[in-house]
């Protein structure tokens, strides 16, 4: 799978290689009602098409990848519009997960952040070994800052799983990842003992979370990405400024 990020001003472009001869993306803005596009490209004509247009009701994909999923599907985010608060958060509402079937080109709603189940995902979806799809809100939940969740492919059911209540961190930006051990991992913008955001665990199979690293500004503040495993078992990550690791089988953060 090929994904390619272009990002220009508040322009953000991803493209994920869903057959052999089309990449498929997501643009922020522009489409028909400048809500942001669902393109298409063809290399070898080098022809780009737009697929969907978002309008208000599934609204500005932003800073989101696709992924496809094992049901050929292609998942993904909105960060604002959706059926539920209208002209509240950012006047824009609270965002949409969508699917879109390159085979039959047909794109799906799938289900609206109301605010309590979570809002406004800046992040990427992730498939688990579980084949469920995890990803994280920025706002919305309980506390209204941010939410882990589960989405089921299979039978379209959402679970929140867990609420951001600031001590455990707050506001996440990027990605869940599933490292080996089996658990998701994420990082938070803000929140935890210094309020600079902190590293965290999520096992799927106990629902545990915990928290693993607080951010205080000498390791490093206010990470807005996600997390990688290397070859090494280790976990690497940015925050502005530093470069990290973190072995999960020790709990050494470098």
């Amino acid at each position: 799978m090929k994904k390619i990020i272009l990002q220009i001003i508040c322009f953000s472009l991803c493209v994920i290689s869903a057959q052999a001869q089309s990449l498929y993306g997501l643009t922020s803005y522009g489409g028909n009602d400048g809500w942001g596009a669902l393109i298409k490209f063809i290399p070898a004509t080098n022809n780009l098409t737009v697929a969907k247009s978002f309008e208000s009701f599934a609204a500005n994909p932003h800073y989101t990848n696709f992924i496809q999923a094992s049901d050929g599907k292609l998942y993904g985010m909105t960060l604002y519009g959706g059926s539920h608060l209208p002209g509240g958060r950012l006047g824009s509402g609270g965002g949409a997960i969508f699917s879109f079937d390159p085979s039959t080109s047909i794109y799906t709603k799938l289900m609206d952040f109301d605010g309590i189940n979570g809002a406004n995902p800046y992040g990427s979806l992730v498939q688990a070994s579980d084949g469920k799809l995890y990803g994280m809100t920025s706002a919305g939940g309980s506390n209204d800052m941010g939410a882990i969740f589960s989405f089921d492919p299979s039978n379209s059911v959402y679970t929140k799983l867990k609420d951001f209540d600031g001590t455990n961190g707050r506001k996440p930006y990027g990605n869940l990842f599933q490292a080996s051990d089996g658990k998701l991992y994420g990082m938070t913008y803000e929140g935890g003992s210094s309020n600079y955001g902190v590293i965290f665990s999520y096992d799927p199979s106990t629902l545990i979370y915990s928290k693993l690293v607080d951010f205080d500004v000498t390791n490093g503040s206010s990470p807005s990405g996600s997390l990688m495993q290397a070859s090494n078992g280790k976990l690497y990550g940015m925050t502005p400024g530093n470069i990290f690791s973190f072995d999960p089988s020790t709990s050494t953060f470098i």
